[in-house]
Order: structure tokens, then C-alpha cells, then sequence
């Protein structure tokens, strides 16, 4: 389960948004409406609010160590 969800997770990410300003692009924080654009081409093998809370909690680690990465 945790390789279907790490994998959902990666490939969800690659439809992530991004706004671009003059200094630079920013990662938006993933929505719904990418994650049911995924599970709509690849039907899911568990509840959706199990993979909701688990993408979105990923979603949040990964945005929080990008922002304490940056200079």
C-alpha cells in the first residue's frame, strides 16, 4: 500500500501548478481537482478520503522542506 500511495503521490505532482512572479516560480499546494484528474485515468485501491489525507499530508512535508531548503 505505501508503494501505491508514494507512486499516486509522485505522478499527482506532476500536475502541480506553479505561480510565476519576477523573482521567481513557486509549487502550488496541490488540490483536489488534481488529485481526482489522476484517479479518474487510474482508479484507486482504497477509500478517497484515505488517498485525500495521505496525498495532501505528503503534499504539505514536501512544500515545508522545499520552503526551508530556500535561501
Amino acid at each position: 500500500m505505501t508503494d501505491y500511495l508514494l507512486s499516486t503521490f509522485r505522478n499527482i505532482t506532476r500536475g502541480r501548478r506553479f505561480i510565476t512572479t519576477m523573482v521567481g516560480a513557486f509549487p502550488l499546494p496541490l488540490s483536489a481537482r488534481e488529485i481526482s484528474d489522476w484517479l479518474e485515468a487510474h482508479p484507486p485501491a482504497m477509500p478517497r478520503a484515505e488517498i485525500d489525507e495521505v496525498i495532501f499530508t505528503l503534499d504539505a512535508m514536501c512544500l515545508e522542506a522545499e520552503e526551508e531548503s530556500a535561501p
